[in-house]
């Protein structure tokens, strides 16, 4: 369970840096907005954590939305409010975003995905969506898939087709943490495998 504890710590990181960020990079020209955290909420950059704890293997994947569906406002319109749910059912299915090693017998265990743009995320969202500025400035799906891999040895890589189901995504930026060690490594539609 440590592993899995470090990758929701290394996760709440990153929402924290989102949320600090987010809303002073969107509004900073220059030299400035490459500081060191920029990194937190780029467009075209994801994040992901992996961590594999003997036979389970978590993976927790964090996007801003504006790679996702090209947007990161409440959706205005029936065809955003589509883009939305489109996302969510395809990033519930993760079998459409990566591919794993088959000779690994890794099995879904459980699935989360969520957003602030979607109604079915488990968030409340009685008030007013007109008044959600704030959370408009830095807007991000994430998605949290855990595995039990019955020859966890076996698994060897990791294929991301979520660059072809979300064109927007330029750049996956890894982090690893397997019996290997600790890795990080930058991913982009003509280089998607993690070796594992």
């Amino acid at each position: 369970m440590l592993l899995s504890c470090s990758l929701f710590a290394a996760s709440s990181q990153l929402h924290a840096a989102d949320s600090h960020h987010g809303e002073h990079e969107a509004h900073t020209h220059g030299d400035d907005s490459h500081h060191e955290q920029h990194e937190a909420h780029v467009h075209g950059e994801a994040q992901l954590l992996i961590a594999l704890d003997g036979s389970t293997l978590e993976l927790e994947f964090q996007s801003p939305a504006m790679n996702i569906v090209g947007f990161e406002h409440q959706p205005k319109s029936e065809k955003q409010v589509n883009a939305v749910e489109a996302a969510m059912d395809t990033l519930n299915q993760p079998n459409l975003i990566f591919t794993l090693s088959s000779a690994a017998q890794c099995n879904p265990v459980s699935i989360e995905v969520e957003s602030p743009l979607s109604e079915h995320d488990g968030h409340d969202h009685d008030h007013d969506h007109e008044h959600k500025h704030e959370e408009e400035s830095h807007s991000d799906f994430t998605a949290h898939y855990s595995f039990r891999c019955e020859q966890p040895s076996r698994l060897e890589k990791i294929e991301f087709d979520l660059f072809k189901r979300f064109p927007g995504t330029e750049q996956l930026e890894v982090q690893s943490i397997s019996k290997k060690g600790q890795q990080k490594i930058d991913l982009t539609p003509g280089n998607n495998t993690l070796e594992f």
